[in-house]
């Protein structure tokens, strides 16, 4: 059975969240907490609080990772399987996905389901490995979280369609995928849009927010700049009423 598409309304007040936990993590608050405190403040659902937790990230942040993005595909590439994975996944299901403030795209499944092996991740593998071909990279190695269940059916999936598609590289399964990315980056682009791994690999690559753009670019929401755009709204409407002040001291000086 499909599984139902997952739905997100963005609101005025889903932004103006936004724009409180973004302020707070710039004053330096702990992601967490700042989190817990915006939720309570505009009593979020989880999907709302899910989405501002994955979309929003301080300027310092969102700066460096977009300085690591590389666009085009690369010579080599480590896919950082399940998390690519999921975000096309999330595409072909019909997923509402959002861009955050780093550049990044993300899917909010982890609200509703668990990794598994399905017939539509095998689905979300081929059109992957389809892409990739097209562009003919010379290596590419993909990395399975090994405590996934049929992870390693899928490893050897993807390397039987690789051979077919006469696409150089391997599949493979690590009980510790996160630090397995990290030790291949100083040698290959890693394509992920997991936070942990991109902060720690040079060179990134959003995979799958490129081809969830290309299934379904509709329910791709720019949430990060809409967000982000609040923001400077709240910032130049506090410029003018500090300037107002100033000139109204002047006056009365005068």
């Amino acid at each position: 059975m499909r599984p139902e598409p997952i739905e997100l309304t963005v609101t005025g007040r889903l932004v103006e969240a936004g724009a409180d936990f973004l302020y707070l993590l710039e004053r330096g608050y702990d992601r967490r907490v700042a989190l817990d405190l915006v939720t309570g403040r505009w009593s979020l659902s989880r999907l709302e609080r899910l989405a501002l937790y994955r979309c929003v990230f301080d300027s310092a942040t969102s700066a460096a990772r977009r300085r690591k993005l590389v666009r085009q595909i690369p010579e080599r590439l480590a896919i950082d399987g399940f998390n690519v994975l999921s975000t096309v996944q999330a595409a072909l299901i019909g997923d509402v996905l959002v861009k955050a403030t780093d550049g990044f795209v993300r899917d909010l499944s982890a609200t509703v389901r668990k990794v598994r092996v399905t017939p539509i991740l095998v689905s979300a593998l081929s059109l992957t490995l389809l892409y990739l071909a097209k562009a003919e990279p010379r290596e590419v190695l993909i990395v399975f979280d090994a405590q996934v269940s049929k992870s390693g059916e899928l490893a050897g999936a993807a390397r039987g369609l690789m051979a077919s598609l006469s696409l150089n590289g391997s599949a493979l399964t690590s009980r510790r995928a996160d630090a397995c990315l990290s030790s291949l980056s100083s040698s290959y682009v890693i394509a992920t849009s997991d936070s942990v791994v991109v902060d720690r690999a040079p060179k990134v690559m959003d995979l799958g927010g490129k081809i969830a753009a290309i299934v379904a670019g509709e329910k791709v929401i720019n949430l990060g700049a809409l967000i982000s755009a609040k923001v400077a709204e709240v910032a130049e409407a506090f410029a003018e009423r500090a300037s107002e002040a100033d000139e109204e001291d002047g006056d009365k000086g005068a």
